[in-house]
């Protein structure tokens, strides 16, 4: 059963559950496609526009989608994007969501996670980005943004592989609503969960909460001394998102922490009681004003703050590590559309960093930038669209970032894409000024660069929708890892941050989302993509080259049943890449990531009207029990580190609406 394709295997569920419900046609929840098929995205130039229309490849999941599908945190939703996947490299459990495979150190700062719009960039690295994909509160998401590709043409440094915007709820007509849940589960696991939202006049706001616990999967392998160990790894998570809006003023804010038992972040080795804690504050104020139908400004100030702790671990003594960093952002836009074909965007900011603990040298760096994008549209089925970002960083030459293409809605159903784009990903305190014994920053560090060729062709109906992407891009500069001996360090060698080399990745990308009968729906995509290093290496990045994700989703007033199967090919081992890595723990195989997922409206069951509706959910994860092992990429000190699964869990959560 492992090896094959298992999916086939609940289609059978889903239409006997259908011959179960009501035969009224009348009584079926008929998915409107503006939710699933058409939401306009606003990523792609900082204004709501058709997918069709927006210069970039973007995926768009829907709030029925995060519904009705299992998952119990952002990354699990996003590991149901196209050629995306969600790990856990090196010492950092649930860190990376990568994308096209184009990630090769345990920072997932190839991935720009943007709310609302605004960039939730961590100033350590750029990607310590687990404490959002843990401890985001899901409930309050309206809708999902992913554009895959360069993106530093309009935000800048970590838009490089993909874009991530999650899009928050906002209550449409005055009055209030909200849902309280509680949840439990595998490993002992316990959840608390709210949101809600109001709206009074120009007034509105919108609260999400979240907290879990539990004693977390008990994980065994052998770490970077030659030790095997076994322990459970236990996880805490709180998260806290808000927005407001008043007339043109906006505010949104964030803290997530996620506080879980890891490996010693320094030397990969087991150490008894070991934490890794990861915290994020964001805060964003926003002014837009509109001063004529030609003409509007808007102006943010944007503050993000990470703080990374790791404490009471024996072997480094007991002794707690401290590590933060912040940064303060100011930028302004106008917007000038002097006729309806043509739009222009023209904007620029400054950005202060500064950081300290005692993992890093203190330091601070200052940098500033400016962009502008134009798009066209010379007749009904054809737009041209350009612009660039100049960006400048303290000590650095500046960098052009910039990104052209044409898209044409040949007819009402059927268009294409052609783009070419770059973008940049600037060195981190954790690159620059790391001050660990086994990691030694460079201050010389210059962007790493990526140029992107992109063409798509996309086919829509009113129940249909699909997509053929092709990639091709080529990495420079790369900010890398490269070891060196030393034989009075225990393990005997550092890390030294360094740039080199070059990387050429090439991929097919098809997807596809289908209303197959009123209250079902599907989605699904096939994903190829292969990559080589300067040294003429296939694969080196050792992601896996096929990935094939399916979903269906039936969906009535009374209840819903959601099953999504991921199933990610086998990657490629790192003795590919270096000899004397260690085969010391399981070979990373292929697998499949099964998931169900049933929900009941409890009152709707039995016909109770009421404005409070009580809801139970049932969902299982990883429903063939595989013990999911994956490559030790960042290090490859060993074949494979902490495991992605150790095999099924459940959950129950029962829920009050009103």
């Amino acid at each position: 059963m492992k090896k094959i394709f298992v999916f086939p295997l609940v289609i059978g569920l889903l239409f006997f559950s259908h011959a179960l419900a009501s035969d009224k046609t009348d009584e079926l929840f008929e998915m409107g496609l503006d939710d699933l098929l058409k939401l306009d995205v606003t990523a792609a130039s900082k204004k709501a526009e058709r997918i069709n229309d927006a210069p970039g490849i973007i995926t768009i999941i829907s709030r029925q989608e995060i519904e009705g599908f299992a998952a119990r945190n952002l990354g699990q939703i996003l590991n149901r994007v196209v050629g995306a996947q969600f790990l856990s490299p090196d010492v950092f459990v649930d860190q990376s969501m990568v994308i096209r495979g184009q990630e090769m150190t345990p920072y997932n700062n190839h991935v720009l996670i943007l709310l609302n719009g605004r960039p939730v960039r961590d100033p350590i690295s750029g990607g310590l980005n687990a404490t959002l994909y843990t401890s985001f509160p899901i409930d309050i998401i309206d809708h999902i943004e992913i554009i895959r590709g360069p993106g530093s043409v309009l935000y800048g440094s970590c838009a490089y592989s993909g874009i991530v915007n999650i899009k928050t709820k906002v209550r449409d007509n005055d009055g209030t609503e909200g849902k309280v849940a509680i949840g439990a589960g595998s490993y002992e696991g316990f959840g608390q969960y709210a949101d809600g939202g109001f709206r009074q006049g120009d007034l509105s706001g919108y609260i999400g909460l979240q907290h879990f616990k539990d004693d977390g999967p008990r994980y065994s392998f052998t770490d970077y001394n030659g030790t095997y160990g076994s322990d459970e790894f236990q996880r805490e998570s709180s998260g806290v998102v808000a927005n407001f809006s008043y007339k043109g003023f906006t505010f949104n804010g964030l803290y997530t922490n996620i506080d879980p038992y890891s490996l010693n972040g320094g030397s990969e080795y087991w150490d008894p009681g070991y934490k890794n804690e990861q915290t994020a504050i964001f805060a964003d104020g926003g002014y837009n004003h509109t001063f004529n139908g030609i003409f509007s400004l808007e102006a943010n100030f944007t503050y993000n703050q990470h703080r990374w702790n790791g404490d009471e671990g024996s072997i480094s003594g007991g002794d707690p590590t401290e590590t933060e960093a912040d940064s303060k952002l100011i930028e302004v836009v106008g917007k000038i559309n002097p006729m309806d074909k043509l739009n222009i965007l023209l904007g620029g900011g400054y950005e202060a960093t500064d950081w300290e603990g005692d993992k890093l040298h203190d330091g601070d760096q200052n940098s500033y930038f400016l962009y502008t994008q134009v798009d066209y549209t010379f007749v009904s089925w054809l737009k041209v669209f350009g612009g660039v970002q100049y960006n400048e960083i303290e000590n650095i030459d500046g960098k052009f970032s910039p990104r052209v293409g044409v898209i044409s809605n040949i007819t009402d159903n059927f268009g294409a894409k052609l783009m070419y784009s770059e973008a940049f990903r600037r060195g981190y305190p954790l690159e620059t000024s790391f001050a660990v014994r086994v990691f030694r920053g460079n201050e010389n560090l210059e962007p790493e660069t990526i140029s992107t060729y992109e063409a798509q062709l996309f086919y829509n109906t009113d129940k249909f929708q699909t997509a053929l992407t092709y990639f091709n891009s080529k990495m420079e500069n790369i900010i890398t890892r490269e070891r060196f001996s030393d034989p009075t360090l225990s393990p005997p060698f550092y890390l030294q941050y360094l740039n080199g080399g070059s990387w050429d990745f090439q991929g097919l990308e098809f997807e596809g989302k289908y209303r197959i009968i009123k209250s079902l729906f599907g989605t699904g995509s096939v994903s190829y993509q292969t990559n080589e290093n300067d040294d003429g290496i296939t694969d080196a990045a050792l992601h896996p080259d096929w990935m094939v994700k399916l979903g269906l989703l039936y969906n009535t007033p009374k209840f819903s049943i959601g099953v999504f199967d991921s199933y990610f090919g086998q990657p490629e081992e790192t003795t590919l890449v270096r000899s004397d890595s260690a085969v010391v723990n399981s070979i990373p195989d292929d697998y499949h990531l099964l998931s169900a997922k049933i929900s009941f409206d409890i009152f709707k069951i039995f016909n109770y009207p009421n404005k409070i509706r009580p809801g139970l959910s049932i969902e299982g994860d990883n429903l063939l029990d595989e013990d999911i092992r994956y490559p030790d990429y960042p290090n490859k000190g060993v074949n494979s580190l902490i495991p992605l699964s150790a095999g099924r869990t459940w959950f129950v959560k029962l829920s009050v609406a009103f």
